[in-house]
């Protein structure tokens, strides 16, 4: 377990503008940093980051917290690996005491999964540079290749041994020796089981490439054989696990990173040894699949960095053919596409070797031609003068340009692509409506037979958890703020809980209050005269007066935790609970602390204008926010009476009905009552 001491000296040195800099591509924007959304595609930047309070905020996907929250979001790491991840970055030593044994039990199949693969990296990397076979097999193999001792360092690159195939595996004994369980060298594939429960290696006799996740952290593997028999798979990599999601991964993405965010684009080569003759020629900002297909996954992890994408082909006609369609996937996301294609013999890592990296820069300049001019040249030369093809191929184009999300590259590209193809414009335009309403009856479609499903499953007896509201939903327009819940009357302040109606909206709203203005001296008015308080001291009291319960968990949780850190009158900030274990205090916490609007500096300074501030009226905020809770509460009741009323007059039921009608005249005594205590008239009903 990481000390106290430890945990609070790492949220000390933690610069979340640089953790999330790391995945997130930030452009300052007054006091905080904006960015596409890495959770969600999205064309405008919801994503925010606010350095003075340690917090980002999501609006697209509704995620927010510090850093640690964004790096167990986005990487799926668990809080103790989140804490690690940082206490790395920024040179922090973590001594952990001694674990118990329930604490070892409970230590998640995630954590395992990467703690035997980082092993087996370790253990790989040094079969390659200090064992017999791997000298003579592995490292003479890539230095015939031309491979640096540098190119290979950089990407740790690694030898399995084979042993003998009669005993268990050499990994796999060194890995037992090391005190790692079975189960998890089978779950991550580095291990299989004979018959008789013995192990051997799975990467046995390969040379091994270490595939790292955007933070370099090592969550799978690619083993290449050496031999020349054709019965044996040229390329193993890993199965797929919790820890290794192959269409979330692009190797070599952890060194290329920083290059692509420089250069503002990314080249995309197909095979682990393309990546690595690139960067050993000097071209830095280079990525490749893996092998697989594109996944959109993969795509959206570029966009992080980039919108522009280079993919690198070799020449080989049905290469090419298998490349072009899965490029739709790349333009869908909304980025722009270019192709290369190298001469006839050539690959990536052939061509690179042969080249300076500036010369390599000079021929993709040169050479990479617009995806949709590309495919439609490649096709039109294979298509010739036969009708039926060509017919085929105008609506593979037109396919590829309805992918692209924006409408003016869309008509640009329809009318240079009809150019081309010596077709009439309006024939496009035609042929897309066709396959937009085709799309669209497809997926009413999809949509009817998942209702009938889902109908099916409920019927079934299946159930739904609730779902407990937050905030969701792109930022809301300047011009509608309103942190109170009216309409256009609020000053200018904090987020919005945008979409947000009823009673959760309303208590977090006084969460947000309390989180923004606790400190702050209030005057409140008494009978004795106006007295000064915190302004969470004014919330705490009128809580206690109105008893109020507050239902939402979070809030409820939240507000616990305020009034327990501050009992002593020490000196805390509410600020850390965006650093809290629990995700759903530090989201929640973030979600109520960050606003995508920013008040501009020229309402004043140049227009000699100063719009009222949520700040200047605390007490009067507060009350409003307790005002709106307790009538929308009162009136929930009252409405549901009068519709008890009406069902019980209609059934002549004389008992109940004076009930209900004593129980709505208590209604509006309550409603009255509210109005007295804040101060307002209310025209209760």
């Amino acid at each position: 377990m990481i000390p106290k001491e430890t945990v609070d000296a790492i949220f000390q040195a933690v610069v979340i503008e640089e953790v999330v800099g790391d995945f997130v591509q930030l452009k300052k924007s007054g006091s905080t940093f904006r960015g596409l959304s890495p959770f969600t595609s999205e064309k405008t930047p919801s994503f925010y980051v606010v350095p003075s309070k340690g917090i980002f905020k999501d609006f697209s996907s509704g995620k927010g917290g510090s850093a640690v929250n964004f790096l167990m979001e986005h990487e799926k790491l668990s809080y103790p690996e989140a804490l690690k991840w940082l206490a790395n970055k920024y040179g922090i030593e973590i001594v952990e005491r001694e674990q118990t044994a329930e604490e070892v039990a409970a230590q998640t199949e995630r954590e395992s999964l990467a703690a035997v693969s980082t092993f087996a990296q370790k253990w790989f990397t040094s079969q390659l540079w200090e064992s017999d076979q791997g000298k003579s097999v592995g490292l003479s193999y890539f230095r015939g290749r031309e491979f640096s001792d540098t190119a290979l360092q950089d990407y740790l690159i690694g030898y399995a041994p084979e042993g003998d195939r009669s005993r268990p595996g050499l990994f796999a004994e060194a890995a037992i020796a090391a005190g790692y369980d079975k189960k998890w060298l089978l779950a991550a594939g580095l291990c299989k089981a004979r018959d008789d429960g013995s192990l051997w290696d799975f990467f046995g006799g390969r040379v091994i490439f270490p595939i790292r996740d955007v933070t370099g952290r090592t969550v799978g593997f690619g083993g290449r054989t050496l031999r020349s028999d054709k019965k044996i798979a040229k390329y193993f990599n890993s199965p797929e696990s919790p820890l290794y999601d192959k269409s979330r991964v692009l190797y070599g993405i952890h060194l290329a990173r920083h290059a692509i965010i420089r250069e503002d684009r990314c080249i995309l080569v197909e095979g682990y040894t393309d990546v690595m003759a690139m960067r050993q020629a000097g071209v830095e900002n280079v990525v490749s699949s893996s092998g697989t297909a594109l996944s959109s996954s993969q795509v959206r992890l570029i966009k992080r960095f980039s919108q522009q994408v280079t993919m690198l082909f070799d020449g080989d006609p049905a290469g090419l053919r298998a490349a072009v369609r899965g490029v739709d996937i790349v333009l869908r996301e909304g980025l722009d596409v270019k192709v290369a294609v190298l001469p006839d013999g050539e690959d990536p890592d052939t061509f690179a070797k042969a080249r300076t990296a500036e010369q390599l820069q000079n021929w993709l300049a040169d050479h990479a031609t617009d995806f949709i001019r590309f495919k439609t040249d490649l096709l039109s030369a294979e298509a010739g003068q036969d009708p039926m093809a060509r017919a085929d191929l105008a609506r593979s184009v037109v396919a590829s340009i309805a992918a692209v999300p924006d409408a003016l590259k869309r008509s640009v590209l329809l009318q240079e692509s009809a150019a081309r193809l010596g077709l009439k414009e309006d024939v496009l335009i035609e042929e897309m409506r066709r396959m937009a309403v085709e799309q669209a009856a497809q997926s009413r479609r999809d949509a009817e037979r998942a209702e009938r499903a889902a109908g099916r499953s409920s019927r079934s007896g299946s159930t739904s958890a609730p779902v407990d509201s937050d905030m969701t939903g792109a930022p809301p327009p300047d011009e509608a703020l309103d942190l109170a819940g009216g309409r256009g009357t609020a000053p200018f302040s904090g987020p919005r809980l945008a979409g947000e109606v009823g009673r959760p909206a309303r208590e977090k709203d006084l969460l947000r209050l309390l989180l923004m203005y606790g400190k702050d001296l209030v005057e409140v008015p008494t009978d004795d005269g106006p007295v000064k308080m915190t302004l969470a001291a004014c919330l705490f009291e009128e809580l206690e007066t109105l008893q109020i319960e507050i239902g939402h968990l979070t809030v409820h949780k939240v507000l616990a935790l305020y009034r327990d850190e501050t009992s002593d009158e020490g000196d805390w900030n509410a600020d850390i609970l965006t650093q809290h274990a629990d995700m759903e205090i530090a989201k929640l916490t973030a979600d109520l602390l960050v606003s995508p609007h920013e008040l501009s500096h020229n309402w004043s300074e140049r227009h000699g204008i100063f719009p009222a501030l949520e700040s200047d009226s605390l007490i009067e905020a507060l009350q409003s926010s307790l005002h709106r809770l307790l009538m929308d509460e009162a009136r929930d009741q009252g409405d549901q009476i009068s519709k008890a009323l009406e069902a019980a007059e209609a059934e002549g039921n004389t008992a109940n009905t004076t009930e209900l009608l004593r129980n709505k005249i208590e209604i509006q005594k309550h409603i009255q009552q509210l109005s007295r205590h804040f101060g307002s008239t209310i025209l209760g009903g």
